[in-house]
């Protein structure tokens, strides 16, 4: 028989794992960080983190990750009790760059083949350039695919479809399988800037006649709370905002939110501002611009983008290439009217040598009360140096995810026989769902 076993994403936001066997043959369906579970025994942003230099010790201790044998790499197990054995994993399928998807990949066998999109595999590689960050070992096999190149794996046959999510190149999946399909959606959403995409893994879902349909809820609640933005309305938004602004105006986003660049990047080339960004993101970009489906510009020779420099004491090597292009606090404060400033929550303090003397910040990220890294303590915190710096402030933000309409309607439209909801604070309230516990086996 066909199995699916949930070890992550069941009652909680991220953390997917889904170890799915047939006979002899095993894959795992994402292999992120569970947040929630992660903060039960640590505080992220903290010295209280589980010690990297004994690989999976602390995580096996509490349960954070699946104890299972020929997953791992010999490294990752030296100081745990379970011996090394050789690989019993046929690949990894991730389905996109976001880390409650990718962050324990570190860990694994480095003979288990990584089945990733092109441009997740670009994303991770910069991101582990530029940060401290490892998704995988110099010795790791990356296998690469694009929409709708079937694979072969072991008894399985799997698809990848794109999907529209907040951070390029990311898919679903169908999975061929003895006992029925299985349709995967990874994260995704229909509000973006391409929600052709996942109607094209809809369609492709519908047409496979699933007999399981995973799907995310990240925003399934009997309440919805949040707001319901498109991602044009926050660009016609962000845009009123630009245009009836005197001063400097800041533009907060995630990090990998790179349709938000673009939004940012036309509404500054719309009214003649010029787009400044961090070195890190022009890094990203610049990685990212020859992937023609995105259509990047190249940050280091754009009329509308200027890259700022931090002042650090020492500078990383992949920084020092660049510092020669790059424009410094001094610049930016001299042309306060004429900037779009794209700054990260925790580099508020380039705002003393800036010194704005009016302007606005447009959030576009999370209320504090999703997925936002600035807890509602950071949101007190922003807005006393909002306040200071006399910035409005404006809460402007599509979400990575689909509504609960959105979902419900995506399961009514590929009617598959079975729901397993992941991803979610309540799959109670989906149609037709599995009752599923972590760790257990459920029989397709």
């Amino acid at each position: 028989m066909s199995s699916l076993t949930f070890f992550g994403g069941i009652n909680e936001i991220g953390g997917n794992k889904i170890l799915l066997e047939q006979n002899n043959s095993k894959i795992f369906l994402d292999f992120g960080q569970s947040f929630s579970l992660l903060d039960d025994f640590f505080l992220q942003e903290s010295y209280l983190s589980p010690r990297e230099r004994f690989g999976l010790k602390d995580y096996f201790e509490f349960n954070l990750m699946p104890k299972l044998p020929g997953l791992y790499s010999k490294e990752a197990l030296e100081h745990t009790n379970l011996a090394y054995q050789e690989p019993e994993c046929d690949g990894i399928f991730i389905t996109h760059a976001h880390m409650d998807h990718v962050a324990h990949l570190k860990y694994l066998h480095p003979n288990i083949p990584i089945y990733m999109g092109e441009t997740t595999k670009k994303i991770l590689e910069s991101t582990a350039e530029t940060t401290r960050q490892k998704f995988w070992t110099d010795e790791s096999e990356i296998k690469t695919f694009r929409t709708n190149k079937e694979m072969q794996i072991g008894e399985f046959n799997i698809t990848p479809v794109h999907v529209d999510h907040s951070v390029p190149g990311a898919y679903g999946f169908i999975i061929e399988t003895k006992e029925g399909n299985i349709a995967y959606s990874g994260d995704l959403r229909s509000h973006g800037r391409k929600p052709q995409l996942t109607k094209d893994f809809i369609k492709k879902a519908q047409s496979s006649d699933p007999k399981l349909l995973i799907i995310e809820g990240t925003r399934v609640a009997e309440n919805e709370t949040r707001k319901n933005h498109t991602e044009p309305y926050v660009y016609e938004q962000s845009k009123k905002v630009a245009q009836s602004t005197q001063g400097l105006i800041l533009a907060m986003r995630y990090p990998k939110d790179l349709d938000r660049f673009m939004t940012f990047y036309q509404i500054a080339k719309e009214t003649g501002k010029k787009l400044v960004i961090s070195l890190k993101t022009a890094h990203l970009v610049q990685t990212l611009k020859q992937d023609e489906g995105l259509q990047m510009p190249d940050p280091f020779h754009n009329e509308h983008i200027q890259v700022y420099e931090r002042k650090l004491t020492k500078y990383p090597a992949w920084q020092k290439e660049y510092l020669d292009k790059c424009i410094e606090a001094a610049d930016v404060r001299q042309n306060q009217e004429d900037v779009l400033l794209e700054l990260d929550f925790y580099y508020l303090n380039e705002l003393v040598d800036i010194q704005p003397q009016m302007g606005a910040c447009i959030h576009s990220m999370s209320e504090p009360f999703e997925e936002d890294p600035v807890s509602q303590m950071g949101e007190k915190v922003l807005f006393q140096w909002l306040n200071h710096f006399k910035l409005a402030h404006h809460q402007l933000h599509a979400s990575g995810h689909a509504s609960k309409e959105e979902i419900f309607q995506m399961i009514e439209e590929i009617d598959a026989k079975k729901v397993a909801p992941v991803h979610t604070h309540h799959p109670e309230l989906f149609p037709r769902h599995l009752k599923i516990e972590k760790g257990q086996k459920i029989e397709i």
